[in-house]
């Protein structure tokens, strides 16, 4: 009974989240944009077993030519998801249970950090809101955005660290933060890129609250310091080695942004669809805020005029976030393609109503102030289930994919044959820069391949008289036998930044200068052993060590306190004892 007093609004939410987790109950799996979800489980699985970590090289995506993906694609979901594959569930399964889990630690960050402000109840709204906004179900139902979804629970996550930071002064909650902004660096890292907006504009409201001002900054400036360093062995050479591959792709052609502006009138009226984004007001996919949102935050922002005219404290914090309500809406239509335009960097982004992330948070925290208006626990309670009845009953029916495939199974999605054509051609931005491409009939760059030359072994002879017998094929490792009289073998591998070959244990040089930017070696007459091996290049090599050495230093700091706090009571005990 003590557990379900103590944790019973954890239950209430878990309850609540029923018709958004529904879909997922559902025998075999569902139609997504993304449909590449289970298979990139898959190869990352695969990859774990084969003794490579941090997983950099994907085996069969790539068209079976060992697709860089992991190097530069965040991975934090699929290493969620591994989780319980190791267990024991399928990799559908364990897509779909990472999947529940993302709703239900989204609601619970979303109440801890609501909560501070808005009280239990305040958020307890503010959770089943944030839960049910039309956004969250086009990241999973439509668009399959599986990495992009799970940033709804590390943006609250962090928002309530930083509170609790400015509370107390205490330095786990810097340390807390920063982990929190590691895990959405690995999550998104573009969300990450885009949340420094709305975190600064958080931060800033908190350094005027507070009394200790540079304690704040300081410990603020280690929190962001420890999410960077903890990160590091991703975005360093996610970020400084883009430019060995296409990653241009995702700036150009239906990517661009200058596409997916959204306007105004479709954040009240936007057809709920399963079909894609596109120029104009024609689009297949809903960008709709949710009406209850918005009624909800104007209603918000009138009641912060009227506590703000009774100088009640509480009017700050619905300034605020009605401020980034604004701020968040503002750049996903074109009024704000000025900005588009000067930072280069957000070209990335790809899709400016990736913004509606935040306009989710901070219309769901405007629908909890509306609590605020009353100060009886008893009408705080009414009104609370009453806001969440209209929620779920307005939004619960967008908790659908296009689809269920009812049918579905593993082999589905993780037959090679399946890896290294269909879902290969699904994305393809990290191959080499410098592999053959065409434009295909809609004006889109692809990469100029048949099914007939997708990587059926893990070699060929170029040229030559060679006898070759593998002897390990694995994502990162490759080791042949090869004997005759001489010629060229082709490790059917993308020539990627950090593949060395060796003869005989001797290093040599390899050339790339073919259709697929593939490893071509010279092999002398004789009987030889030819290795082919992914090592780390510099910049890997410095992230390894950085988030080594945060990880580390976090476990000390952890182990120092805990040794003081034993220590403390012993003390006193003694001194009192003494006296």
């Amino acid at each position: 009974m003590i557990f379900f007093r103590k944790y019973s609004i954890y239950i209430l939410l878990t309850a609540l989240s029923f018709f958004a987790i529904a879909p997922l109950l559902q025998p075999g799996f569902f139609s997504i944009h993304d449909d590449e979800q289970v298979g990139r489980l898959y190869e990352l699985d695969q990859s774990l077993k084969a003794g490579h970590f941090p997983v950099r090289i994907s085996q069969n995506l790539g068209f079976g030519y060992g697709y860089p993906l992991f190097n530069f694609y965040p991975s934090f979901v699929y290493y969620i998801a591994e989780v319980f594959v190791l267990v024991g569930f399928g990799y559908i399964a364990s897509i779909e249970m990472m999947i529940g889990l993302g709703f239900l630690l989204a609601s619970f960050f979303m109440y801890l950090f609501s909560k501070e402000y808005l009280g239990k109840w305040g958020g307890l709204v503010a959770a089943v809101a944030y839960t049910y906004v039309p956004y969250h179900s086009v990241d999973v139902y439509v668009r399959g955005a599986l990495p992009e979804f799970w940033s709804f629970v590390f943006i609250p996550a962090i928002f309530w660290s930083y509170k609790k930071l400015a509370d107390t002064n205490k330095s786990i909650y810097a340390i807390v933060a920063g982990i929190f902004f590691c895990c959405l660096i690995l999550t998104h890292n573009l969300v990450a890129m885009m949340s420094g907006i709305f975190i600064g504009i958080y931060l800033l409201y908190l350094l005027l609250q507070t009394k200790q001002k540079m304690h704040f900054v300081l410990k603020v400036f280690v929190s962001g310091i420890i999410g960077l360093s903890l990160s590091a062995s991703f975005w360093i050479p996610s970020f400084l080695e883009r430019n060995a591959t296409m990653i241009e792709l995702l700036t150009k052609e239906l990517a661009d942004y200058n596409q997916h502006f959204v306007y105004i009138r479709q954040f009240w009226n936007s057809p709920w669809g399963y079909g894609g984004s596109l120029y104009g007001l024609e689009d297949g996919l809903s960008f709709q805020i949710g009406k209850v949102h918005i009624i909800g935050s104007f209603l918000a922002a009138l009641v912060g005029m009227w506590l703000l005219i009774k100088k009640n404290p509480a009017s700050r914090i619905i300034i605020v976030f009605v401020f980034m309500l604004g701020v968040a809406a503002f750049m996903i239509t074109f009024y704000s393609d000025f900005i588009w335009d000067t930072i280069q960097v957000f070209s990335y982004i790809q899709f400016p109503w990736r913004f509606l992330l935040f306009v989710a948070f901070a219309s769901s925290f405007l629908l909890g102030a509306l609590l605020l208006i009353v100060t009886s626990e008893k009408k705080q309670m009414f009104l609370s289930a009453l806001l969440v009845v209209i929620i779920i009953i307005s939004y619960k029916d967008f908790f659908a994919p296009y689809r269920y495939l009812t049918t579905a199974t593993d082999k589905d999605y993780i037959n090679h044959d399946v890896i290294r054509w269909h879902t290969s051609g699904l994305a393809y931005e990290y191959v080499p820069k410098g592999i053959a491409t065409k434009i295909n009939e809609s004006g889109v760059t692809k990469i100029d391949i048949t099914k007939d030359e997708i990587a059926a072994s893990s070699y060929a002879v170029v040229h030559g008289q060679l006898a070759v017998k593998e002897l390990d094929n694995k994502p990162h490792y490759k080791k042949f036998q090869v004997t005759g009289q001489g010629g060229m073998l082709r490790i059917n591998t993308f020539s990627f930044p950090g593949w060395k070959v060796f003869i005989d244990d001797r290093e040599v040089t390899f050339s790339d200068k073919n259709k697929f930017k593939l490893i071509d070696v010279t092999v002398s007459k004789g009987e030889h052993i030819v290795e082919a091996k992914l090592t780390d290049t510099h910049l890997r090599v410095v992230g390894n060590v950085l988030s080594g050495a945060s990880i580390i230093g976090i476990l000390l700091y952890i182990i120092v306190i805990s040794r003081k706090r034993r220590y403390q009571p012993n003390h006193e005990k003694h001194t009192t004892q003494k006296k």
